[in-house]
């Protein structure tokens, strides 16, 4: 059961480019409501008055057991799972929440903005170099490497634990490549993570 799921936001150079913004001395944590998680094949649902939605390719680790302030060097013992997550934002109320200073909850946590791919071992997956691919109605929009992160997984499990417990079956998400585009209504949305799986997911 998820109990939580933590984002982290910002975490490829040329994404924070395309959002012209700063690259960060930290990872940016923010979080999304397990109510907005969706399966693959579900439908990506776009509220009335919502616009400008967006993709963000995304892969998440699943913890295994319960931890609290582990060192980097433990980290990834205590991720059991992987799976392609698919970070959807209503972008232009994030970009209006972040210029009152609010915080992104609600651009970021509507039902369906969490579609989660089945999950698959992480044992023998070398989570610093797996390809990330995104394509709208196959058109490949978004690609990108684990490698290319600025804050690697096993960091980010590592600095998320030292300030809040870590439960099993908690989603951490790690950050999108560049690339994100809107998606509409009668689009298909597919994710796809070499050695780890894909989500299709068309839009309403």
């Amino acid at each position: 059961m998820i109990s939580k799921v933590v984002c982290i936001g910002w975490n490829y150079k040329r994404h924070i480019a395309e959002l012209n913004s700063e690259l960060p001395t930290e990872p940016t944590v923010f979080f999304k409501p397990p109510s907005c998680i969706i399966s693959d094949g579900d439908n990506i649902v776009i509220p009335e008055g919502v616009t400008n939605v967006q993709h963000e390719v995304e892969l998440a680790l699943v913890i295994g057991k319960r931890c609290r302030n582990i060192s980097e060097s433990q980290a990834m013992d205590y991720v059991s799972h992987l799976a392609v997550f698919n970070d959807v934002t209503a972008r232009d109320m994030q970009h209006a929440a972040r210029d009152a200073g609010n915080t992104w909850c609600l651009a970021k946590g509507m039902d369906t903005f969490g579609p989660l791919s089945e999950y698959v071992s992480a044992d023998g997956i070398d989570v610093n170099n797996l390809d990330l691919e995104l394509y709208v109605n196959g058109e490949l929009k978004q690609k990108g490497n684990t490698r290319d992160m600025i804050f690697t997984p096993s960091f980010i499990v590592s600095y998320v634990s030292k300030y809040m417990t870590l439960e099993e079956g908690d989603v951490i998400a790690t950050g999108t490549p560049e690339g994100i585009s809107e998606i509409r209504k009668g689009d298909v949305v597919r994710a796809v993570i070499k050695g780890v799986g894909e989500l299709i997911n068309p839009v309403l």
